[in-house]
């Protein structure tokens, strides 16, 4: 039989402890009950002996050899001469049958000896015992008492046994009740928020380490549902925003483009403004599947040795065109530097770095990226002489979509995720990310990365 529930095993299984403990204890007692009802006739036999023996000490010439003694119930004796064999038998008293010359002496020697006989009418037990040196007492007993005993023991056994199936499945399920019933009311529970809020969170007082840890994990889960849910419904709202406004950009460039014929210079002007908008749509569409990855932990990190100046000079490289635009001078202060890390997520994060100072800075400005070497790890710093933010939006740029500027230069605004994702891979590589700025006179972002960190080790 295939036991599918949890309280159906745990009704099973204490069923059958109670079971076989309760049997257990039936059986000892029915053992003893069993040697009892045994021993009882040759208990009765032997007080009946001593009571004859006693009599007939008292009075030997009482007894004549053609007297019947007596009948006692279904109790008979007799007694018997052992010189010359005259018996003196009680009323339906059986004969002896093959009973050998020595018998008697035998009898005499051990002084009692016991028999189980067999007649048409029953089983009898007889004892023999010495009254004396010349006589010997024979006392027999039913056993029809004795099988009756036998039977009501073995029946009342049964009952018992019966009646101990019943009461322990009913003791196994009280106890499996009171096993799970915390587990049922965390599943009612459970049901109730998942149908109605997610925000509702599990409050079942129940006894044990176990259940309190198991409800604690259960709200965690929540917690994470919850901030999943929200997170993605924000994230959701703000990339259809983000996108819409590009692809808006698109179709009206197109349509003004379209409403009358046009140069070959026009349409190029048009065709680069709409590559313009589909690379900022192609950047933030990219930002989202690495928020995405670094969310659900799928973007693992594959750390090697490599030179961290060379990589920076050759970020500054890629985006020659872009400087040489708005004529910003860049300027490098960096040594020769060994770096243990994932090159790509690093080269991404200075990456993003380096693209919001060329952004926010002016045309004929100035951008400084220095680095710091210390003990336990490196600063590099990336300093732009834009405008600045105000002192109560520092700690707001480095979330998701933020645009604290975009007012100020309103055709260079970014998706307001690379910040975000500079911070993740900062902190993914166990560093830390910070801004200082000034309105009027820039931003100043410091990187701090360690050498080798307890928490990139983990992260790997």
């Amino acid at each position: 039989m295939n036991i599918t529930t949890y309280k159906g095993r745990l009704i099973a299984i204490y069923s059958l402890i109670t079971f076989f403990f309760i049997f257990g204890l039936l059986y000892a007692v029915y053992l003893i009950t069993l040697k009892e009802i045994n021993t009882l006739p040759d208990t009765v036999l032997l007080q009946m002996a001593k009571e004859r023996i006693s009599e007939f000490k008292s009075n030997p010439e009482k007894y004549s050899a053609t007297e019947a003694i007596e009948v006692i119930g279904k109790t008979h004796y007799k007694i018997i001469k052992t010189d010359t064999g005259t018996l003196l038998k009680s009323v339906g008293m059986p004969e002896e049958q093959n009973i050998k010359p020595d018998f008697f002496q035998q009898v005499m020697q051990k002084r009692r000896i016991y028999e189980t006989v067999k007649t048409a009418t029953g089983s009898l037990r007889v004892l023999y015992v010495a009254a004396d040196d010349k006589h010997i007492i024979k006392l027999t007993l039913p056993l029809i008492v004795e099988d009756e005993l036998l039977v009501k023991a073995r029946n009342i056994f049964i009952s018992m046994v019966t009646t101990a199936l019943f009461v322990s499945f009913i003791i196994g399920w009280i106890l499996a009740s009171r096993a799970v019933k915390p587990v049922v009311k965390v599943t009612e529970e459970a049901y109730k928020i998942a149908s109605k809020n997610l925000s509702d969170r599990l409050n079942v007082k129940a006894k044990g380490i176990e259940f309190s840890n198991l409800i604690r994990a259960f709200n965690s889960i929540l917690d994470r549902i919850e901030w999943s849910i929200e997170n993605q419904k924000r994230f959701a709202s703000d990339l259809s925003h983000e996108i819409r406004s590009p692809l808006t950009a698109i179709k009206g460039n197109i349509e003004v483009t379209l409403r009358r014929r046009r140069n070959t210079e026009e349409y190029e002007e048009t065709l680069k403004t709409n590559l313009g908008d589909i690379d900022r749509t192609i950047r933030l569409v990219n930002n989202h599947l690495f928020i995405v990855k670094a969310d659900t932990g799928v973007i693992e990190l594959n750390p090697k040795e490599f030179n961290l100046s060379h990589l920076i000079e050759k970020i500054i490289l890629s985006k020659k065109n872009t400087i040489s635009e708005k004529i910003i001078s860049v300027i490098t202060e960096l040594d020769n530097l060994l770096f243990y890390g994932d090159e790509i997520l690093i080269s991404q994060l200075f990456s993003n770095l380096l693209d919001n100072a060329i952004r926010y800075t002016p045309k004929g400005g100035d951008i400084s990226i220095y680095a710091t070497k210390g003990q336990d790890g490196l600063t590099l710093s990336v300093q732009d002489t834009g405008s600045g933010i105000p002192p109560n939006e520092v700690e707001k740029v480095f979330e998701r979509f933020y645009r604290g500027r975009e007012n100020i230069n309103m055709h260079e605004t970014g998706s307001g995720l690379g910040l975000y994702i500079c911070r993740w891979i900062t902190e993914a590589h166990g560093g830390k990310i910070s801004l200082q700025s000034q309105l009027g006179k820039g931003s100043t972002f410091n990187v701090y990365l360690p050498f080798y960190s307890a928490t990139f080790k983990l992260l790997q």
